[in-house]
């Protein structure tokens, strides 16, 4: 079989609490899953795209439930390893606070290269990790980096700047790593400009051309008001009117899920884009981070 895709990432059980509640006051939690480049398949496959995920999980019944919710997405998962001793990652997801993980010596955190061995990534049409990939473990970092020089197909990063993990501290210069090895660069304005080490700088133009003096050939900018591309020197923009959001949690994944449909498709620049607002927006109506996301765009 060939993939329209591959993508290599952690999942974690994601905890969270109904809406009008916060973890304190709910009676009870909802449990769901959550992870950068799983969530970003599962949009790929609702839009009917064939991808496969690569990855570690406790051989608990945490990682069963995962494997159970991307099976049902049509998600290939057969070089997902289980790991008897270490446990599947935890998040808990606290309205207007944010995300508390629990991911320190997870499964997912000793994936190195070797877990890629398998995988036909060289026939793949495109190949996808995010910045959390490089900052979870030293390992990871290494099968991330291995992924997008191993791949032919279209190399797609999402840097995905976090706090809190291994590799934190020095998180602009890892994710620079996967930056200068991919083609198409998904990424928020402010994290671009840490990357290309130009913080408060506000032109999403100027940021692009510096993320392009890396490596990449197309590069998408998310900005609160707008949503750019770079591509061929040329620069496109579609104006964003967000609406209230019941969880934002999500919504970068779900647009890159958009996006990349329609430019694996054959879509113009312009159409990705106005896929990529919709998906995001749908995925925020929801406290799913993928329970939102539409079959079609």
């Amino acid at each position: 079989m060939e993939y329209d895709l591959i993508a290599l990432g952690e999942t974690m059980t994601a905890l969270s609490p109904p809406a009008g509640h916060t973890v304190r006051t709910a009676p009870a939690l909802q449990i769901d899953h959550a992870g950068a480049e799983s969530n970003t398949c599962v949009g790929l496959g609702r839009l009917g795209l064939r991808v496969a995920w690569i990855s570690r999980l406790g051989a608990d019944a945490a990682g069963d439930r995962i494997l159970d919710a991307l099976h049902a997405e049509g998600i290939d998962t057969r070089w997902v390893e289980r790991d008897p001793r270490r446990a599947t990652g935890l998040m808990i997801k606290e309205p207007g606070t944010g995300v508390q993980y629990f991911r320190s010596e997870s499964a997912a955190s000793v994936m190195g290269p070797e877990i890629l061995d398998a995988a036909p990534l060289a026939s793949a049409r495109a190949a996808l990790v995010t910045g959390v990939t490089a900052l979870i473990g030293p390992q990871p970092h290494a099968a991330g980096l291995a992924l997008l020089e191993r791949a032919r197909g279209l190399r797609i990063v999402d840097p995905n700047l976090r706090s809190g993990l291994w590799g934190s501290p020095r998180r602009a210069a890892l994710v620079r790593a996967f930056v200068e090895r991919c083609d198409l660069l998904l990424a928020g304005d402010e994290e671009l400009a840490e990357l290309v080490d130009a913080r408060g700088a506000e032109d999403p133009v100027a940021l692009a051309r510096a993320a392009a003096a890396l490596g990449p050939k197309e590069i998408v900018v998310r900005g609160a008001r707008s949503v750019g591309v770079l591509a061929a020197g040329a620069w496109q923009a579609i104006h964003i009117d967000r609406g209230a959001a019941v969880d934002p949690i999500g919504a970068g994944d779900a647009f890159n899920a958009g996006y990349v449909a329609v430019r694996l498709r054959g879509g113009s620049i312009v159409d990705a884009l106005d896929a990529g607002i919709r998906c995001g927006a749908a995925v925020t109506s929801s406290a799913s981070d993928t329970g939102g996301f539409p079959r079609t765009v």
